[in-house]
């Protein structure tokens, strides 16, 4: 009698390790990432990787650099540009005259040759927030 219950015992302990080790394996094994899946298609796996990866911006993430035409410009806009051995940034407004605003920090000395150049022609930002950005990534 005493057997039989302890026989059964030992079964119902075996078949419920068994189970729990079953859902740790699942719960493991299940991928994590709701994007992940295990599709035979390789071009949408190509597809989710480049949307990926144009969605990533780097760190040190400049906008995109634009020439300055100061005579076919009607809207007013930020000049980052050399002036003697300093940079400065100058608004631009409308009709196209420039008012300087600060001296920059910004060693031109140390700058490499293409943000010499850069900064030789004048570096245009429409908005404060670009501005900043573009003194914050420059002068630290």
């Amino acid at each position: 009698m005493f057997t039989q219950k302890r026989k059964n015992y030992r079964t119902f302990i075996f078949v419920t390790i068994i189970f729990t080790l079953c859902l740790l394996i699942i719960a493991i094994a299940w991928p994590s990432d709701p994007e992940i899946n295990n599709n035979d298609d390789p071009g949408a796996k190509a597809n989710s990787e480049q949307l990926s990866q144009e969605n990533e911006e780097p760190e040190d993430y400049f906008p995109p650099r634009e020439k300055t035409n100061i005579s076919n410009e009607s809207e007013s806009y930020y000049l980052v540009k050399r002036a003697g051995d300093v940079i400065k940034v100058f608004f631009v407004d409308h009709s196209g005259n420039e008012v300087e605003l600060e001296t920059t920090s910004i060693l031109y000395d140390m700058l490499s040759f293409d943000d010499q150049a850069l900064f030789e022609e004048g570096y245009k930002v429409k908005t404060q927030e670009e501005l900043a950005v573009l003194l914050q990534d420059f002068e630290s």
